[in-house]
């Protein structure tokens, strides 16, 4: 049986998930079929870990933006600027980007959502799309993506109230959509995957 990676596919050319397993054996097959899959660059927005070494000499390109994920942490603007940045130039040479951390339900998922934010989608429509495609994604940092990319489109003359507007929306979509019931998978989710962490060899 093929243990798939831990990834979603939201669009063709982007995918947001989690790391690799903690049992070697397992993260091998899981390291393979990312490398399958077609994964070209890889943005790691964990703060506790770093895969640069992993990676290296795979043909795969890795960045590294490592930042916390606690209640009440917002995350840098930069750091969704630089991955912005990275997912364009691979985009322009026709590869596949993987926005991950660990879990994969809030800071790889808002990256994704930034990326595509950068693409020209709408904050919902991009924030529908990744639920879509990962429905234990929670995307706890949309705002801090979407404050990001509002900061960058006014550098270009772009108007302040664009990304107001969008905001404004973004919290009206999420306030109606995040039902307790989806609330309550989410948490499962997050539960599951702590317990694997646990029963993972040392």
């Amino acid at each position: 049986m093929t243990i798939r990676a831990n990834l979603s596919w939201v669009v063709a050319d982007l995918a947001v998930g989690g790391d690799l397993s903690y049992d070697p054996a397992r993260a091998a097959a899981q390291f393979a079929d990312i490398l399958a899959s077609g994964v070209t660059h890889i943005v790691d927005m964990r703060s506790e870990a770093n895969d640069a070494a992993r990676w290296s000499g795979s043909g795969v390109e890795y960045k590294w933006l490592g930042t916390d994920d606690r209640a009440g942490h917002t995350v840098d603007p930069g750091l969704f600027d630089a991955g912005v940045r990275f997912a364009r130039t691979a985009r322009r040479s026709g590869g596949k980007v993987l926005a991950h951390c660990h879990m994969g339900v809030n800071r790889g998922p808002s990256m994704g959502f930034a990326i595509l934010l950068d693409r020209g989608h709408g904050a919902v429509e991009a924030f529908e799309l990744i639920r879509a495609a990962r429905p234990q994604a929670f995307i706890a940092y949309a705002e801090d993506a979407l404050l990001a990319h509002g900061a960058r489109h006014v550098a270009k003359g772009g108007h302040a109230r664009t990304c107001r507007r969008e905001l404004k929306l973004l919290r009206a979509h999420v306030a109606e959509t995040m039902t307790p019931s989806k609330v309550g998978f989410i948490q499962r989710a997050m539960r599951q995957h702590r317990l694997d962490d646990l029963r993972a060899p040392v």
